[in-house]
């Protein structure tokens, strides 16, 4: 065999470890979201975001070295950038799969506790009571079924993008012209 053509055969799949890194990310997710509901631990929004990026940058810095791992060590930034997005995006549609069934079939109470607690952070912030009652009835109308997976999609799709343009930043390795 040639250089050429092992080089060929040994060509990475990106599809395939975005859906690895996708279904783990997305997993953890679960992980994280199961937690939380059991825990009733909704009014500590700063720590589920820190988590949440922990999660994220976690998935996509694993999908990006396994790539380059798979590729010979090289990633240009637009793999990179494409895999991290495709990863995030995976995660998302399992997770808000998730907490779409969750809400419908185990415990429908979630969106009115989850409303509660950010009445409570709005109130301690000073927000007036008819502001409250709005973004009350704003909130509680956002958990149908679609509103919830599409607002997980892109956030994820969102997140994703701002934490892959970074990352893939980092950890590319363009492949030398004259090799």
């Amino acid at each position: 065999m040639t250089d050429a053509s092992s080089q060929l055969e040994a060509k990475p799949s990106i599809y395939a470890i975005a859906i690895k890194y996708g279904l783990l990310t997305g997993l953890l997710y679960i992980v994280f979201a199961t937690v939380n509901y059991l825990s009733e631990s909704y009014g500590n929004f700063f720590v589920a975001l820190l988590v949440s990026v922990v999660i994220s940058v976690l998935g996509i810095v694993l999908a990006l070295k396994e790539y380059k791992k798979q590729n010979g060590g090289y990633m240009t930034y637009g793999q990179g950038l494409g895999l991290g997005i495709m990863v995030s995006i995976i995660a998302g549609i399992l997770s808000g799969l998730f907490s779409m069934l969750y809400i419908q079939f185990i415990d429908p109470s979630v969106p009115e506790k989850l409303v509660d607690a950010t009445m409570e952070q709005m109130a301690a912030f000073g927000v007036d009571d008819s502001m409250l009652d709005d973004q009350r009835d704003e909130i509680m109308a956002s958990f149908t079924p679609i509103k919830q997976l599409t607002s997980a999609i892109s956030n994820a799709f969102f997140s994703g993008l701002i934490l892959s343009l970074i990352i893939a930043a980092v950890m590319k390795n363009n492949r030398p012209e004259f090799e």
